[in-house]
Formats: C-alpha cells, structure tokens, sequence
C-alpha cells in the first residue's frame, strides 16, 4: 500500500517542493493551503501522515490539532509539525500535547532531510500492533 501524507502549509513553494520529493519517493501526496481545506481533506482520506505548518493564517497548527482529535479515525495519523526555529517553545510543547508526533525545521531542514525522517516513521508505524 502506497503511503498517504497530506501537506497542510500556506508556503506554496515548500508545498511544491515537498509534493515533488516525497511522490518520487513513493507517497501519495496532496496539499492544502488552509487549516480548513486541510481538515476536510483529512477527514475523507486519512492520510498515515500529516505535515502541519504550524504558522498557517487563520485557524493555526494547534486548532487543526485539537480538531483532529474529535475524529477518531485522525487519532493514528502521525502529525510532523513544520516550524520555524523563532518559534516559541511553548507554541510547540503545546503542540505535542496535543498529539503531534515530532517537529521538522523547515526553515533549516532539507527536503532530503525530511524524506528520511519519513521513512523512519514509516517503518515505526507499520511495527506499531495498532496499525
């Protein structure tokens, strides 16, 4: 089974770029560009994982956060955060309380970077017994 990820980031070219690498690389990738867009989108596919900018205009990484979770079938998708180093660590333990699975640097982190953090998600997914 191909691996499903949903982008959700209001960057159109990181999203462009993240599309490209990681469908190479054998996922089935959509975007968004909204928290909105991106939570339906995530309801009907249920993708395994999420990059969740956390910065998006609007309804911010953390809503999208909190309102996933009142979808249970959302409850296993693995969510990477996509910050900024500037962030405030508070904004982003806030975050892995409320069930993001780890960070990604965007600002400084390689496409290539975030491809093997990917693959390593990946494989510790499918040996989870709950998949």
């Amino acid at each position: 089974m191909v691996p499903r990820l949903l982008v959700i980031t209001h960057d159109d070219i990181l999203a462009s770029a993240y599309r490209a690498r990681l469908s190479r690389e054998q996922f089935a990738v959509e975007s968004r560009s909204t928290a909105h867009e991106g939570l339906v989108k995530a309801r009907q596919w249920s993708p395994q994982i999420l990059l969740l900018d956390v910065t998006l205009p609007g309804m911010n990484g953390l809503d999208v956060l909190k309102s996933m979770r009142d979808v249970p079938w959302l409850s296993q998708t693995h969510v990477v955060l996509l910050i900024e180093r500037t962030l405030a660590r508070s904004v982003i333990e806030d975050c892995l309380l409320w069930g993001a699975g780890s960070v990604f640097y965007k600002d400084t982190g390689s496409v290539s970077e975030l491809t093997a953090r990917l693959q390593t998600i990946l494989q510790a997914l499918d040996a989870s017994p709950s998949r």
